[in-house]
């Protein structure tokens, strides 16, 4: 065999070791991220974070590990370890567009909406493909403050385009949000049973199903419908029930509560 073939030969195995090595990698990293899975569902939080710390990438935050970690913290409301995280893959050298939405993440958990949306619009500069998602989290800011409403339906209607199925529903919850902040009863109606149609009737959506419930509540109550308002209330609360923001619900919808 000449030298050239022998140089071919040996750059094919390198090649083939490598693909080898990074199919293991995303393997293991998964196998992995179900084992903290596991331990979170039984109560294992100990254990799930010490996994997930033993065995992430430290420089990037897209590693599934360091992913989980960052948003678990954000969960809980350890927001310092949450920017902590993120801070130490950007000193490694994450530059990336993925980094900057998470310290956008981490400033609107924290109610920092101007540093949020600061973060989010720099992250989307960075690499537009990230809209899908961030569209829907820079309106939600936008809303909130009843800023730039019309931006905000426009971003909410671009992020629609993109999402398909189940993954549709914040986007149109979103849109009921907005509606009402103007006002627009029939609308926001439309989009909160919309995104409530969309989610299948599992444990894991019950609380943004009960969340859109309270919305048409809203809108009902906005037509002028006091009858129906009751009863989307009273729906949405019943299927609240247990779940942590059960009392925050209650409290919302108390003057749409009355009884039947």
């Amino acid at each position: 065999m000449s030298g050239g073939a022998w140089l071919a030969l040996v750059i094919v195995v390198v090649a083939l070791g490598g693909l080898f090595a990074f199919t293991r990698t995303l393997f293991w990293k998964r196998l992995l991220l179900r084992r903290a899975t596991e331990h979170a569902a039984a109560g294992r939080i100990g254990r799930m974070i010490g996994l997930l710390e033993r065995n992430r990438d430290r420089g990037s935050v897209s590693d599934p590990l360091t992913n989980a970690l960052i948003f678990f913290n954000i969960r809980a409301g350890q927001l310092e370890r949450a920017r902590e995280l993120v801070e130490e893959a950007m000193a490694r050298g994450d530059a990336s567009a993925a980094a900057e939405a998470q310290l956008g993440f981490i400033a609107g958990a924290g109610g920092d909406s101007g540093a949020a949306e600061g973060h989010y619009r720099k992250a989307l500069s960075m690499d537009p493909e990230l809209r899908g998602t961030l569209n829907v989290n820079l309106a939600a800011l936008l809303i909130e403050r009843g800023e730039k409403l019309d931006e905000a339906e426009a971003l909410l209607r671009e992020a629609l385009e993109s999402r398909t199925g189940p993954a549709r529903s914040g986007v149109h919850l979103n849109l009921a949000l907005l509606h009402l902040a103007r006002e627009e009863g029939r609308e926001a109606l439309v989009q909160s049973l919309t995104g409530y149609e969309l989610l299948p009737g599992i444990e894991p959506t019950r609380e943004t199903r009960s969340h859109a419930l309270a919305l048409a509540s809203k809108a009902y109550e906005l037509l002028g419908d006091a009858e129906e308002a009751g009863k989307m209330a009273r729906r949405a609360v019943k299927l609240a029930e247990g779940l942590p923001g059960e009392a925050a619900l209650r409290a919302q919808l108390k003057a749409l509560l009355a009884p039947e």
